[in-house]
């Protein structure tokens, strides 16, 4: 098999086949770390299973059970809020703060570092920097809105600003965002935008009619990315802050999930929510494809291919 594998590494020409097996580890982990579990989760949501006994049949009682319980539906609700409001904010946020250091400069090489820096760091220690930061009593942030003269709130432990907290946390961490659109600024031809400049175009205009439609693609791809990824982040987030709480003011999908399958053993619920999860994500994926055919972008070789 290796021999095998070789000649095909080492036979010219054969360029599609030598991607093809950089490609086949990559392959073989989806297939046995994502869509194989996702089928027998899918199994599972027709089967009563706590791990301790066999499974027993029970039809579509599980998704019964789920559509039934009010945390469900709260914590689908919560999940929804954590996603349409702060990616489009972390796309634009990274694609303005690209566009602002695209050029070089004394400093600008640190602010770079500066901006991509949250995202090194590892969720759980991100989690607890924030959940110091905004303490309603000895927090640096409350202490900045006191000398303002501002009433703080008492964000992670209040259920009105729970929420718009874990905003705000996950607003920081866009370093990847970032990267992708300078590198895409610093590819798009310059010629374009001082050919608007001698027309007589200012910044705004360029920035309005030029950069944004031309890049639009890659904000796109950034969105879709984003959208998906922040189910799984806004699990150790609000884990580590609220807990889910205060009041399930925070209690997202993956919370449920987690709940119902290793606190409850209640593995057919768990994978019915699942699944929910899995077909949310897709109807995100498929809203921001229908507007990108609606905008033609992202849709044709000419422009993006998805």
């Amino acid at each position: 098999m290796t021999t095998f594998l070789r000649q095909l590494w080492h036979k010219r020409g054969n360029y599609n086949v030598q991607l093809q097996l950089l490609l086949l580890p990559y392959a073989l982990g989806i297939v046995v770390l994502v869509i194989v579990p996702a089928l027998v989760s899918f199994t599972l949501a027709f089967f009563q299973y706590d791990a301790l006994s066999p499974p027993r049949w029970v039809g579509t009682l599980n998704f019964v059970l789920a559509y039934t319980d009010e945390l469900f539906n709260l914590s689908l609700q919560n999940s929804l809020a954590l996603i349409l409001l702060p990616v489009p904010m972390r796309v634009f946020g990274a694609f303005l703060l690209a566009n602002l250091m695209r050029r070089g400069g004394r400093y600008l090489g640190w602010l770079r570092v500066l901006v991509y820096l949250p995202t090194t760091i590892p969720m759980a220690a991100y989690a607890l920097a924030w959940l110091w930061l905004l303490n309603p009593l000895f927090g640096p942030v409350n202490l900045l809105l006191r000398l303002v003269g501002l009433d703080p709130p008492a964000w992670f432990v209040d259920p009105v600003w729970a929420k718009p907290a874990l905003i705000l946390l996950s607003l920081w961490q866009i370093g990847e965002g970032f990267l992708v659109s300078l590198a895409a600024l610093h590819d798009m031809p310059a010629e374009i935008e001082d050919a608007a400049r001698i027309d007589g175009a200012g910044a705004w205009r360029i920035f309005r009619h030029i950069t944004l439609p031309i890049l639009s693609p890659i904000l796109l791809l950034l969105a879709f990315r984003d959208a998906i990824l922040t189910f799984e982040n806004a699990f150790a987030a609000t884990t580590f802050t609220t807990g889910g709480g205060p009041y399930y003011a925070t209690y997202t999908l993956p919370m449920f999930i987690y709940e119902q399958g290793f606190d409850l053993h209640n593995f057919g619920v768990a994978s019915v929510a699942l699944w929910v999860l899995y077909l949310l994500t897709g109807l995100i994926v498929l809203f921001l494809y229908l507007i990108a055919r609606q905008w033609d972008i992202g849709t044709t070789e000419e422009t993006f291919v998805l």
